[in-house]
């Protein structure tokens, strides 16, 4: 049975690695059979070839959110292409750490290895892998609150992209120009880029970044004040998101929706759209961590037929070795006088008897060792799925509680401005309305389950920061947990329902209590306990 499957296996090797590339998103787990299988054809482990295999391997963990195990690969990977001098493939190599980067340290580091490309881009004089790598350093540095910087690597990018460029390509950079209008609240200049990006994605026949350009042209609108507009472009998203089957997408539009809701006095309707979002998000990380389990089942089913494979060809090679052996005694006990055939003939049947019980014993062991390493690692990746399974479960509290705070703060400020227009008989029970809401703010129960969540993710981290300092309130404690979730100012603000100036104010307490060194980065810091 397993020989079928080896033979089976051995004609699944030829085929060509771009087949198993354009797996990678519709069945990850058939990708990554095929990837191993090509892998396992290979005889030189040194080429360029093997390295690019090595690479479509990492972009496959990558895509399916497992950054740690995606980081493997992609480090063999460079290492090869270095000892072949291939600078075209270690550009590309920097481009896909540097993403990489960006997801599990930090702008900074992601925006280290993106230079590193360029660089070698430039020096090819590669026009193509110029603007892509141009337009990755424009989105660090708008991460990073660079918006000259990143307007100016973006603007190059497109320039680069309209010599030779891909609509989609095109559409790419023009929705990064917009979110940096929009991250500087220049909505009409966001708009036109937006529009610019949607009419790209529609020459490129790219259905799936319509929705996204949809989603931010409504989000425009609402932050501009033109409700309609954005009810009417949101909605637009909602019905194509739905129509394509994309939750990432449904999700985005069902809370612009919620937004645009709250801002027009329709709370109700703003909280059911709010639920739904949670729902799709819910269903999102079900799909997500199923897909991380097939794909570690996968990669157990594949190791282990592996392993019986080698063992087969271990014994096989171990029999051959005892026959041979057998033959040469049987001629030597031919040889031998007639006079000592019976005592010779008893000590060879003595020998095959000790023989066959060593086999035994020895077929046995290894059977155990197998088993036990099975077993190991089994155990191992159930491990890493719950860690994983544990860390979405955060983000996506986190998220919930931030779009909670956002629908809280649009009904305060909506309530205020009704408090200097009603008669005075009405002002008692919005001024009550209006504490109950801070109290919310100051009260939210979320907190707690957050803190176990967190820590089940990061373990001891609290126990950590109180060593490196003076005992932290219950809020500097939550301040630390999101920087080290490297969420943006922003939205650790809108979390703690808090102004920007106040966050910078808890920084500077927190870095204060924590004995921090001048120059020492405070999210860096976190970061690394």
């Amino acid at each position: 049975m397993v020989g079928s499957w080896a033979k089976g296996q051995d004609s699944k090797a030829s085929l060509d690695l771009s087949q198993a590339e354009r797996l990678l998103s519709n069945n990850p787990e058939e990708a990554y059979r095929q990837i191993t299988a090509w892998e396992r054809e290979q005889s030189d482990l040194s080429s360029i070839a093997y390295g690019k295999g090595l690479m479509v391997k990492g972009k496959l963990l990558y895509q399916l959110g497992l950054y740690e195990e995606a980081l493997g690969p992609l480090y063999e990977a460079e290492v090869l292409f270095r000892k072949n001098e291939c600078l075209q493939c270690i550009a590309s190599s920097h481009n896909l750490l540097g993403k990489l980067y960006y997801k599990i340290k930090s702008a900074e580091e992601a925006l280290q290895r993106h230079e590193a490309a360029l660089e070698i881009y430039e020096s090819l004089m590669e026009h193509r892998g110029i603007s892509e790598t141009k337009a990755y350093i424009g989105a660090m540095h708008e991460k990073m609150g660079n918006y000259s910087l990143a307007l100016e690597y973006q603007n190059q990018a497109f320039e680069g992209y309209r010599k030779g460029g891909t609509p989609g390509e095109l559409a790419f950079v023009m929705e990064n120009i917009g979110s940096i209008y929009e991250d500087r609240e220049m909505y009409d200049s966001a708009y036109r880029y937006f529009r610019l990006s949607y009419q790209y994605n529609l020459l490129a026949g790219d259905s799936t970044s319509l929705i996204g350009n949809l989603n931010n042209l409504g989000d425009v609108f609402r932050k501009s004040g033109k409700l309609d507009s954005a009810v009417w472009f949101s909605s637009l998203a909602l019905e194509l998101s739905q129509r394509q089957n994309n939750n990432y997408q449904l999700r985005s539009a069902l809370v612009d929706l919620a937004k645009v809701s709250a801002l027009a006095g329709r709370y109700e309707e703003g909280f059911s759209y709010l639920e739904e979002a949670r729902q799709v998000s819910e269903q999102l990380f079900s799909e997500e961590t199923a897909r991380q389990l097939a794909l570690k089942e996968a990669q157990y089913e594949v190791n282990q037929k592996i392993a019986q494979i080698n063992h087969l060809k271990e014994v096989s090679h171990s029999e051959s070795r005892i026959r041979w052996l057998l033959i040469f005694t049987i001629f030597t006990l031919i040889s031998l006088a007639w006079t000592i055939f019976n005592r010779q003939k008893l000590k060879l049947k003595n020998g095959k008897e000790l023989l066959s019980r060593q086999n035994e014993l020895l077929e046995i062991k290894e059977r155990l060792i197998a088993t036990e390493k099975e077993n190991i690692n089994l155990l191992e990746a159930r491990m890493a799925a719950e860690v994983e399974a544990q860390s979405k479960a955060v983000t996506a509290q986190t998220l919930h509680v931030l779009e909670k705070n956002q629908m809280l703060m649009s009904i305060q400020d909506r309530l205020k401005k009704v408090l200097e227009e009603d008669p005075k008989d009405q002002k008692k029970k919005i001024r009550n309305l209006i504490k109950q809401i801070d109290y919310n703010f100051s009260q939210d129960t979320d907190w707690e389950e957050f803190k176990s969540s967190f820590e089940k993710v990061h373990q001891d981290f609290f126990k950590k920061l109180n060593e490196n300092g003076q005992e932290l309130t219950p809020g500097e404690l939550k301040l630390a947990s999101l920087m080290r979730m490297n969420l943006n100012s922003k939205e650790i603000a809108s979390t703690l329902g808090i102004s920007q100036d106040s966050l910078r104010i808890s920084r500077y307490r927190l870095r204060k209590k924590l004995n921090l060194e001048k120059g020492t980065s405070l999210q860096q810091f976190l970061l690394c306990i």
